[in-house]
């Protein structure tokens, strides 16, 4: 079989497969497509369902709104704060940010940009298919390395475990991830080649939901602790030595 053979005989034969994959690794957006804030201003002791319900329909103006997130502690009460995610980039916490202040039913909302960290989109993982599979595995991996080498470091290149035909690059850059999604579609070795992103951990639309165990309210308890900032425990046999570090907490 000629390179060209396989890579049109291959192509057709895997985006089912594509598919499959991508219900469970879906590509996600860029980080430069989410726009992120950070809302005060509601009594902790009103019911969560409200808050969040008043926050989208005051917000639903300036874009998209993929999550609205108010967490409820252990003692039923609200966190302080809760965190809205648009599709739209920068342009949606930029209107956003002209709300602050304003009335949501009772109470004023105060709103703080809640960017995500600068190299969060520094890891993507590039899930590839449509190149000559007539080619060896050790072939295939020079030849990507060489295509992809150009988004960052390569960090490791795996083939999907039931087929050569699919393959994941690893890698690690500063926009490495754009870089990698403007590969879709690109010439590598004579065929062309489908790219999806399928995970970056620090990029999300969704806000993390995290269980609470009943720690104590973090401004309570430096209240009682000004300018601390270790507290020990006094060791003493068959006892776990804890210590804890306080510091501005986002969340």
């Amino acid at each position: 079989m000629s390179p060209t053979e396989g890579c049109a005989t291959k192509g057709m034969s895997l985006l089912t497969l594509n598919e499959r994959e991508t219900t469970t690794k879906r590509s996600k957006p860029r980080k430069r497509d989410i726009g992120r804030i950070r809302v005060k201003g509601f009594s902790i002791d009103l019911p969560r369902d409200d808050v969040e319900s008043a926050l989208r329909k005051h917000f639903s103006s300036c874009g998209e709104i993929t999550d609205v997130c108010v967490h409820v502690l252990t003692d039923n009460l609200l966190s302080d704060r809760g965190f809205i995610y648009f599709l739209g980039g920068q342009g949606t916490v930029d209107k956003a940010m002209q709300l602050s202040g304003t009335d949501v039913g009772g109470w004023n909302v105060i709103v703080e940009p809640y960017p995500f960290l600068e190299n969060a989109d520094w890891d993507p993982v590039a899930f590839v298919q449509g190149y000559d599979t007539g080619l060896g595995k050790t072939e295939i991996k020079r030849m990507l390395f060489n295509h992809f080498s150009s988004c960052g470091q390569i960090m490791d290149i795996e083939f999907h475990n039931s087929t050569i035909g699919v393959a994941s690059v690893y890698l690690y850059g500063e926009g490495a991830e754009d870089k990698v999604l403007d590969l879709d579609g690109s010439y590598m070795g004579g065929c062309k080649i489908l790219v999806k992103h399928i995970i970056t951990n620090g990029i999300y639309t969704v806000h993390p939901r995290r269980r609470h165990y009943g720690w104590p309210r973090i401004r309570n308890f430096a209240d009682k602790h000004e300018n601390l900032s270790q507290v020990m425990i006094p060791a003493t046999p068959n006892m776990v030595l804890i210590v804890i570090c306080f510091s501005v907490c986002s969340l």
